[in-house]
């Protein structure tokens, strides 16, 4: 495959990658379809940079979420969510990255269907590389994914470059490198797009684009935690501009300067058997620092509303280790209740606990058990914009995933 420039994870290892020199010794893939929403958990975290923009090749966003949380290492899992803004679904694949720098796909896409947004993936395991000893670049693939069917991730890729080499964007680093934060975007084919977005958008939106997320440094994944990794941001590429679109993308977007980017960190996985468990991941490049708290439906209840965190920055993970003080009753999540993300006294999104869970794939939160809300999409209180860009949501993964 082609060679590229490989910018790592800039990963701070606390105790959640204490253990690197451990190993998976299973590696069976995850057989299954993707949970609509899903999850991991675990305490500790590790530092990991966001996404190289695809058509620049520059840096993108710090994603934050580390705490020397004391826990015991238990079994590796990876959980990767779906949060990018300009894409209703996506298929994601695994490529190995040499001393080299040279980015090799392998494998088939992680799941047999496409990952809608705020679902998630859980991958107790990888097949075809070793964790221990490789380095791991996540590539995304979004569009017209039946075009895919059928193919490996080095096909599917390859297809998704062809629909886009037509016309390279202006400063593009060339038509064929495969990078960490990003392949090559280019061009575009007839005006079919995402989502059904033709016209919304000034320009032919390509039929399929494939990304890269940043490349995760060989050792990464095997230190007995819980991973989660949520892809944000915006893909790009011909087409996909509008009104505001930093507002939905993040800083500094444009079409040909996307801000697809992850951030990883460990999640808690220290239980109390009579409470839930919660952490919150604010994976929205576009909202600023947010507080959450769960309260009743009605403001003229009797019941406070129960605060999760404060002050949770873009690419934080909030509380470390997990708020554990409450009970799922407490929560009001079978109750009607709901959560609310506010900025200082502005409220911003409200959600009902019950949409929530069901995004996650989750009927109720559970006694005994711990779990991370993520906030995703586009500014947080955006309520409407082109089809082809996603909104502001919550979804929830759960600390220990079946």
């Amino acid at each position: 495959m082609a060679r590229a420039r490989v910018r790592l994870f800039a990963l701070i290892c606390y105790s959640a990658c204490s253990a690197l020199s451990a190993c998976m010794t299973d590696h069976a893939a995850l057989e299954k379809q993707p949970s609509p929403g899903g999850g991991a958990g675990g305490s500790g975290g590790v530092l990991g940079t966001a996404g190289q923009p695809p058509a620049a090749g520059t840096g993108g966003q710090v994603g934050t979420g580390g705490h020397p949380d004391d826990e015991a290492p238990g079994s590796s899992v990876l959980t990767i969510v779906h949060g990018v803004v300009d894409a209703p679904s996506v298929l994601v694949c695994w490529a190995t990255v040499a001393d080299d720098g040279t980015v090799t796909p392998f494998g088939k896409p992680l799941s047999r269907t496409p990952l809608e947004y705020g679902q998630s993936i859980v991958l107790p395991s990888i097949t075809g590389a070793d964790p221990a000893s490789d380095v791991l670049e996540p590539f995304l693939l979004a569009g017209e994914l039946d075009l895919v069917s059928g193919l490996d991730c080095a096909a599917a890729i390859e297809r998704a470059q062809n629909e886009e080499a037509p016309s390279p964007p202006s400063g593009a680093a060339g038509s064929g490198d495969l990078g960490a934060g990003g392949s090559a975007a280019e061009g575009g084919a007839a005006g079919s797009g995402e989502g059904g977005a033709a016209g919304a958008a000034s320009e032919p939106q390509p039929r399929l684009r494939a990304r890269g997320l940043p490349a995760i440094p060989a050792g990464t994944l095997n230190g007995g935690r819980s991973y989660l990794l949520v892809a944000s941001g915006c893909l790009g590429g011909t087409g996909f501009s509008a009104a505001n679109a930093e507002a939905f993308c993040g800083t500094g977007y444009s079409e040909h300067q996307p801000t697809v980017t992850a951030t990883f960190v460990a999640l808690s996985r220290a239980t109390s058997a009579a409470d839930v468990g919660l952490q919150v991941m604010h994976a929205s490049l576009a909202t600023g620092p947010i507080s959450v708290s769960s309260r009743p439906a009605s403001p003229s209840s009797a019941e406070s509303p129960i605060s999760i965190v404060r002050s949770d920055v873009p690419g934080g993970l909030l509380p470390r280790p997990a708020y554990i003080g409450h009970t799922a009753f407490d929560y009001g999540s079978a109750r009607g209740y709901r959560l609310e993300v506010a900025q200082q006294s502005a409220t911003l999104l409200i959600e009902a606990w019950a949409d929530v869970l069901a995004q996650g794939g989750l009927s109720a939160l559970e006694d005994g058990s711990n779990y991370a809300l993520v906030l995703i999409g586009p500014r947080a209180d955006l309520t409407a914009g082109p089809v082809f860009w996603n909104l502001p949501t919550v979804t929830v993964v759960p600390a220990d995933p079946k």
